[in-house]
């Protein structure tokens, strides 16, 4: 199966999966937690996976992107850089920022990006946006807005 056919399966999942608001996070406010499934499920290349950590209007920004095609997997498109690397560590930093540092075997960062933690009207926590490690203005939110033909 080609790159452009696992892109367009995850994009159309993505487009048809109800949104993650409407299943409760099993995560609550265990910030580590959500981080350490984010490493996973961005380790893993699964879009869906993701979609569920994320808030109602970041995933509605997500599928404003996806619905336009061109977007990068999911192993990519949560990170800093286009390289994939094996590690992904997580360390809380407060309530509303959580370390996500890249790097390769035996523990050697590559980069640092950050998962912006937003409280949830359901008691759970969610991500909200991700900081990369590139500048201030380098932000999931902003990237998706680009794809979106927003930006």
């Amino acid at each position: 199966m080609t790159r452009f056919r696992i892109a367009a399966g995850l994009a159309i999942g993505l487009l048809l999966a109800p949104l993650p608001a409407a299943a409760k996070s099993p995560f609550g406010y265990n910030w580590d937690a959500i981080g350490e499934e984010f490493c996973r499920l961005t380790r893993a290349n699964d879009m869906a996976g993701i979609a569920t950590l994320l808030s109602p209007q970041l995933v509605a920004l997500l599928r404003q992107a996806a619905a336009r095609g061109g977007l990068p997997e999911a192993q990519t498109l949560f990170q800093t850089y286009v390289n994939v690397v094996p590690e992904c560590t997580v360390s809380t930093r407060n309530a509303a920022l959580v370390e996500i540092r890249r790097g390769g075997p035996g523990g050697t960062p590559a980069w640092v990006d950050y998962l912006v933690i937003t409280p949830e009207p359901d008691g759970t926590s969610r991500i909200d946006d991700v900081l990369f490690a590139t500048r201030k203005s380098d932000t999931l939110r902003a990237r998706l807005a680009v794809y979106a033909g927003q930006g």
